[in-house]
């Protein structure tokens, strides 16, 4: 009887064998995908291999999102107008990687890799140039660092990430920073002595850019508004809405913040306060200063729910212990902002909610240093002195977005900016006579 089920079983399996080989030698006429069987098997394997997004092993997840934000930019600076096709950099286009990992019951490790793409670089473009200089249509990384967090203890960051003060005086409880708001004045007009060119009031245009009279550094035009570096960064658990980070990196540059979100009696409220110090010279795409810099910037905003009125408000000062040393004399050291946008987001249509808003921004900066560091030079402006006293930007906006279903979000907005520049040798001063500058973006942004 033993004997026996040995040889059933044997004589099974060989039919069994039998038919796989049959199977795969014989065309399969009932589902002809152009092949055998086994080549067309291989074929959907290696089409899965090549789809799937793969974890690096079974602890760890793996999230892949990100968006695209793309406008068109109407400009008119009082004699010429045209449009170019550009990334919005308020919210640069971007794919991010995240992964998490749990170590133990309040304990998790993770990491962040996040790329920014860009066509043309809205922060770059001028008259002379729709594309935005050499770093156009590239790829950058925004952030690559790892993170260990615990429940109760916090979350410690080490490689290139945000600092403390990052979004410090970009808090907004509407769906509008993406594309207007304290950072998209100086990435529409210019930044770190780039962008439009200024254009006297009797049309000739200058080589003197918008950019140059905005905070220098990483932190487009808000002084007190952080940015992202190599870092080692704290961010404290929430305790009754309140949270703290502070982070040091680079060459001397650290910064510390506490943030604030909640709501009560029907409102939203959300804000933060930071404070950074740097003592990096030597970077020109990252310092803030000739000198040291001490920096302070906030920013708060309150949604009331059921209307869907809102107001957001900005503020932040940058001294430059620098520029006195630099122009061998006792100039005005100090840029600062403030900031306001105000409307109201509900759902007027089923499509999703709809924002209408208006917004006023103004900066005043003493003196300026130029993109090499030294002392900017403005004898171009035309008033026969070629250095910077005192200057001020003063901008209005209107805009709106629409949300569309929580696929897409189109937006319009419009701006309206002015430059008043104060020039000197030293001794005596002269004001530019400049035109003011008009912007009208129109885009979309879509996430995945």
């Amino acid at each position: 009887m033993f004997g026996g089920t040995r040889t059933t079983a044997s004589f099974v399996l060989g039919i069994a064998f039998a038919s796989i080989a049959f199977a795969c030698a014989t065309p399969v006429f009932a589902a002809d995908l152009g092949g055998d069987c086994c080549a067309d098997l291989e074929e959907r394997i290696a089409e899965l291999e090549a789809t799937t997004a793969r974890k690096g092993n079974r602890k760890v997840s793996l999230t892949v999102s990100g968006f695209v934000n793309q406008a068109v930019l109407f400009w008119d600076d009082g004699s010429e107008q045209n449009a170019y096709v550009v990334t919005n950099e308020s919210s640069q286009s971007r794919v991010r990687f995240l992964g998490q990992a749990r170590i133990s019951k309040d304990w998790t490790a993770g990491y962040l890799l996040e790329l920014g793409v860009r066509g043309a670089r809205e922060d770059r473009v001028n008259q002379d140039d729709p594309d935005g200089g050499s770093s156009a249509n590239g790829v950058s990384v925004r952030h690559s660092a790892w993170y260990l967090s615990g429940k109760n203890v916090g979350k410690v960051w080490v490689g290139q990430t945000s600092e403390a003060t990052d979004g410090i005086t970009e808090t907004n409880l509407a769906s509008t920073s993406y594309f207007s708001y304290t950072n998209s004045w100086g990435n529409t007009f210019g930044d770190q002595n780039s962008g439009f060119f200024l254009r006297r009031s009797d049309g000739t245009l200058t080589n003197v850019h918008w950019g140059s009279f905005v905070a220098q550094g990483a932190q487009q035009a808000a002084p007190g508004e952080g940015h992202r570096f190599n870092v080692v960064k704290y961010d404290s658990p929430t305790i009754a809405g309140f949270t703290a980070s502070a982070s040091w990196g680079e060459d001397d540059h650290w910064s510390v913040a506490l943030r604030y979100a909640g709501e009560f009696s029907g409102f939203q409220l959300a804000g933060g306060v930071g404070y950074t110090g740097a003592n990096d010279h030597t970077s020109l795409s990252n310092q803030r200063g000739v000198g040291d810099t001490s920096e302070i910037g906030l920013s708060g905003s309150i949604l009331h729910t059921e209307t869907g009125l809102y107001a957001s408000g900005a503020w932040g000062r940058l001294h430059d212990a620098g520029l006195d040393d630099l122009y061998g004399r006792d100039v005005d050291e100090n840029t600062s902002f403030w900031t306001l946008q105000a409307g109201i987001e509900r759902k007027f249509i089923p499509l999703g909610k709809t924002t209408i808003f208006g917004e006023y921004f103004q900066l005043d900066r003493g003196a300026g240093f130029g993109s090499n560091g030294g002392i900017l030079n403005v004898a171009d402006l035309g008033t026969g002195l070629d250095q910077v006293a005192n200057s001020q930007i003063q901008g209005w906006g209107v805009g709106l977005n629409q949300n569309l279903n929580g696929v897409m979000d189109l937006y319009f907005d419009y701006k309206h900016v002015n430059l008043d520049v104060t020039t000197t040798d030293g001794v005596a001063e002269a004001n530019a006579n400049l035109d003011a500058i008009q912007f009208f973006t129109a885009g979309a942004l879509i996430k995945f």
